[in-house]
Order: C-alpha cells, then sequence, then structure tokens
C-alpha cells in the first residue's frame, strides 16, 4: 500500500518550480518503506532529490539526484521498479531490492526512449503512467529477457531490459551519427 504525502511541481509549458519546501513520498511494502524527498528551499528549480530505502526502520540506502512517481514491487517484495515520465531530475527508471542495492539505473537524456511525448526538458513520457501494467515474472523469465515487462506509452507490453537497450542504443547511434557529421 502506498502513502503519498507530497505535492507535485507546478508546471507550466516547459517551466516548472516547486515548493520552497522539503516534501516526501512515502511508498511501503510490508517491512520495505521507500522515501522519495524533495527540498525546495534553497532552490525551486533545481531542488535536491533523495531517494531512501528502509528495511524494518532502519535506512539501509540512499542516494541524491534520484526520483519517480511510481514504484512497484515484486510479488515476494524483495525487487522493486521505479519508473518516471520526468525529466527533472532525469531518472527513468530504477530496479532496486529491498536492502537498496541498485541494479539498474536509468537516466533520460543519456537512455532516448521512443516516447510519445517529449518536452525540452520536463516531460518524456515513455511508459504508459496511467496503467503500467508491471509484471516481475522471473520464474518464467525467458532466456535474454529481464524478467519485467510493463506497458509502453502506446500501451504495448514491453520487455524492461530491452526497451532499455533500445534507448541507450538510440543515444550511441545518435553520437556516432553526430561524430560523422563534424568530420571534414
Amino acid at each position: 500500500m502506498a502513502v503519498l504525502l507530497s505535492a507535485a511541481p507546478s508546471v507550466t509549458a516547459d517551466s516548472w518550480s516547486y515548493p520552497a519546501k522539503v516534501s516526501d513520498k512515502v511508498f511501503t511494502f510490508g517491512d520495505t518503506k521507500i522515501v522519495l524527498t524533495v527540498d525546495g528551499t534553497k532552490d525551486q528549480k533545481s531542488p535536491d532529490f533523495l531517494f531512501r530505502v528502509y528495511e524494518n526502520e532502519q535506512l539501509r540506502a540512499q542516494i541524491h539526484n534520484v526520483w519517480f512517481e511510481q514504484v512497484f514491487a515484486s510479488p515476494d517484495r524483495r525487487l522493486f521498479l521505479g519508473l518516471s515520465n520526468s525529466g527533472i531530475p532525469g531518472t527513468a527508471a530504477v530496479l532496486f531490492d529491498r536492502h537498496g542495492s541498485v541494479s539498474l539505473l536509468v537516466n533520460h537524456g543519456i537512455a532516448k526512449f521512443d516516447y510519445c511525448e517529449e518536452s525540452v526538458t520536463v516531460q518524456r513520457r515513455w511508459y504508459d503512467e496511467a496503467n503500467p501494467r508491471v509484471d516481475f515474472h522471473s520464474d518464467k523469465k525467458a532466456k535474454g529477457t529481464s524478467g519485467i515487462t510493463l506497458a509502453d506509452c502506446r500501451g504495448q507490453i514491453i520487455d524492461l531490459g530491452d526497451v532499455v537497450l533500445k534507448a541507450y542504443n538510440t543515444t550511441f547511434q545518435g553520437t556516432l551519427r553526430d561524430k560523422a557529421a563534424q568530420r571534414p
């Protein structure tokens, strides 16, 4: 069961401003508590983002500059997937365990997804936030897949590992094209 204690940033077109306060967004899954903090007291355009994982009320991990709007737990509550369609601070997906160990951290900009909507900074819609259909099926996982699927922004079910690799490849291919265009 997730508990939300935070206010969303105010966004107009591609400008934004966070409240000049500290806000927490809390997700609780059994003995695991995930706390996302936004501290806009010093800078409302570039606030401090803090991601923390607690197990049995004990802090297990703390990482700056990670944020997501939604988090999903595997059936055994050992693995978690945080997802974001926001370009601020840039987190697209983070996969971590109940101890806070991160096994995958993907950022917009470094990985260019097949976006349905994209603005200069804020909007990075790559998955279906209204109906994400996240499924952890590692026991039935096909060889060469991540064992985690979700709905992309077009409603198609995709493998997390495949979509992340494609996003990184898109960025890499773009870099190669840019370098080739710069050669005399």
